[in-house]
């Protein structure tokens, strides 16, 4: 409930980070694949959260744009998803390291990448299968899909409509996929929608602060954080 409360507020003021604070948390008491599959509701409902901010043109508009993206994404995060017991602890550790390392790296390079118009769609597929194959193994699929928007150029006002549409489609085969290949189970199903309650009350309240406080001190000390979960991430998964 704590990891819940805590990756809701960040993602709340960020946009981004529930699954991969959350899970950083969690795996500290729970095993790899526990930590996962209790985080996948949360997941696809803070993501309809952040999505209902739009007017439905918005989220029309985003779709349009990015469909590519959304259906290799969609579909590679759906197989994998189903596979993904097979895939032992520590690849799931290390694949969960390198994804935040990714992300923080990203987020504090001096070097933009940028994609032009006319390879936006091509790029968007490309990177949604990386988004999938990542996301079905460790429920993280956020990283890739947030650098591709920021390197498309979306601005500020369309933002929330772009990350909760491809977030929002993302979560739905993440979740279908858990639930048939029995990670999620009854009793972890009831736990994980419980988590449901801390998470969006951490997404209000990092709405609050995000109007507060400045942004961008908490995002410095956010990615110092995520930047040492993710070496330890690394560490465990390679040397597990």
């Amino acid at each position: 409930m704590l990891a819940m409360f805590v990756g809701g507020v960040c993602k709340g003021i960020i946009g981004v980070a529930l699954p991969m604070v959350g899970i950083s948390i969690m795996l500290t008491l729970l095993d790899p694949r526990l930590a996962v599959a209790m985080i996948v509701i949360p997941i696809f409902f803070t993501n309809l959260q952040m999505a209902c901010r739009s007017g439905m043109d918005e989220l029309w508009e985003a779709l349009q744009r990015f469909w590519p993206l959304v259906v290799t994404c969609f579909v590679t995060l759906f197989v994998v998803a189903l596979f993904a017991t097979k895939l032992s602890s520590s690849v799931i550790v290390a694949g969960l390291g390198m994804a935040l390392l990714i992300f923080v790296l990203a987020n504090v390079s001096p070097w933009k990448p940028t994609v032009s118009t006319h390879l936006e769609k091509p790029v968007g597929a490309a990177v949604g299968f990386v988004s999938g194959v990542l996301g079905g193994a460790t429920s993280v699929y956020g990283p890739p899909i947030t650098m591709f928007l920021l390197a498309s150029g979306v601005p500020k006002t369309k933002w929330s409509a772009s990350v909760g549409v491809t977030f929002t489609v993302g979560s739905m085969p993440l979740l279908a996929g858990y639930i048939l290949n029995g990670t999620i189970t009854p009793a972890v199903a009831v736990v994980s929608s419980l988590a449901c309650l801390p998470a969006l009350a951490g997404m209000w309240m990092g709405f609050k602060l995000q109007d507060a406080m400045a942004p961008e001190t908490f995002r410095k000390v956010l990615l110092a954080g995520l930047f040492v979960m993710a070496l330890n991430l690394l560490r465990k998964g390679l040397t597990g």
